[in-house]
């Protein structure tokens, strides 16, 4: 691979308090977003190298490195060798490799924030690799899709000269100004505070050993699935979080016959449609809804159950109020959070504590990420961050007609078994739930 290297301006620009948040969190555990795809053949590696480097051309966080600061802010890094955004490597395992490739790190503090690794076995993998600081799962399948592009775009091409996208606002503030004082108000309130109440049994101390761990559902099941939503009236992600809840729910002690906290995910781009937002960006927000842990219910009882609760949450806007509870804890400055979050590492590594468990369905990823020209995509999915203890959290999914779930977590915390019953557990669940 010839050692070339681009050059940028070195500019700066702000670091909103949702990037300041996700950066947080990597200094505490393994904040990386991987979208891993499986091809039918080989691609050309000079071509990668070139769409990669035209997308770093267009996009600035992610030619950036996060200043941590009294006041944080993104910097262009001046000058990137091929090797700092892009790498092959030749497999005789290519599983045993994809899984070395998914515990890397990208430290948000020298970027740059993505970074693509191209595994050559028989097939190739690609694996796109993003920190939350710099993006959600939205920001991976968009730059995804930009790489496909350039790389249909790049042929007998060092570079593609391309237009560079402006930082623009990255902020929760476009998004605010559409909502009236009282809607934010009441949006507020539907959110409510955090009340972690249960979480999966875990030992605590010092994470040694992150792994990850994914099951395929298969497409008639799928299918299945998809039709019961629409006979139901429900939504994908109902059954999905309402399967989850209750699996999890096997596996954490708790008193039958309550409700129980549970957070999941909304992407704010998606209330406000008319106003413009960035794809590379956090906006992404997670909250909590109450589920009933009962074990009389039928599973689609409890998923007609969960549609309930998620529409009451969705009418309030209580995603909009995660949003604006979230900005209000940095109204005591960026220190002030960090020290906060000091203290929830160190009770975790001593003494543990509960976590409410987590679900995020991050959507369909769409043919444009893997549109490679000739060379067609077998399989697609995204991986999820890793969990520290006592965390627990599994992501969703779908490309074409296959629904993939897919944890990170700390193997000496929780078991790998676990963690593998509660998925076969999800799958179980909409197996009932469709029959």
């Amino acid at each position: 691979m010839p050692g070339k290297t681009i050059n940028f301006h070195g500019e700066t620009f702000p670091a909103p308090v949702n990037d300041q948040w996700d950066f947080l969190l990597s200094t505490i555990w393994d904040q990386m977003i991987h979208l891993v795809i499986t091809l039918g053949g080989s691609l050309d590696e000079e071509r990668l190298a070139c769409a990669m480097r035209s997308v770093l051309a267009t996009e600035p966080v992610l030619r950036s490195r996060f200043l941590d600061s009294r006041v944080p802010c993104w910097e262009e890094l001046p000058a990137l060798s091929t090797a700092a955004f892009f790498s092959l490597m030749r497999a005789d395992d290519p599983e045993v490799t994809l899984r070395h490739v998914l515990l890397q790190r990208i430290d948000p503090r020298s970027g740059p924030q993505a970074r693509l690794t191209l595994i050559r076995g028989r097939k190739d993998t690609l694996v796109l690799s993003v920190n939350h600081t710099a993006s959600d799962a939205c920001g991976v399948r968009d730059t995804a899709a930009r790489i496909a592009r350039f790389y249909r775009e790049c042929r007998g091409k060092s570079t593609l000269i391309c237009p560079c996208i402006p930082p623009g606002d990255r902020s929760y503030a476009p998004i605010f100004s559409f909502f009236s004082p009282a809607d934010r108000e009441r949006a507020r309130r539907a959110c409510g505070d955090s009340s972690a109440e249960w979480g999966i049994p875990c030992i605590p101390g010092q994470c040694q050993s992150p792994c990850h761990t994914w099951k395929r559902i298969t497409p008639d099941l799928f299918r299945r699935v998809r039709s019961l939503s629409r006979l139901e009236g429900l939504t994908i992600n109902d059954l999905l979080l309402s399967a989850f809840f209750q699996s999890v729910s096997r596996e954490i002690p708790h008193t039958d016959g309550r409700n129980y906290p549970v957070l999941t995910t909304v992407d704010l781009r998606r209330m406000v449609p008319g106003v413009p937002a960035p794809a590379v960006a956090n906006l992404s927000v997670a909250f909590e809804v109450r589920l009933p842990a009962d074990r009389s219910l039928s599973p689609l009882f409890h998923a007609r159950e969960t549609h309930r609760a998620m529409e009451e949450k969705k009418g309030n806007l209580a995603g909009l109020g995660a949003a604006i509870r979230l900005q209000e804890r940095f109204e005591g400055g960026f220190s002030r959070v960090r020290e906060s979050l000091e203290d929830l590492a160190r009770a975790s590594r001593t003494e543990g504590y509960l976590k409410n468990p987590f679900f995020s369905n991050t959507g369909i990823i769409p043919p444009e990420c893997t549109d490679f020209g000739d060379i067609k995509a077998v399989s697609a999915f995204l991986v999820p961050p890793v969990d520290y203890p006592p965390g627990f959290s599994v992501a969703a999914s779908t490309f074409g007609e296959t629904l993939t779930l897919a944890s990170g977590f700390c193997r000496d915390s929780v078991p790998a078994a676990v963690v593998e019953k509660v998925l076969q557990g999800i799958e179980d669940l909409l197996r009932t739930m469709v029959g």
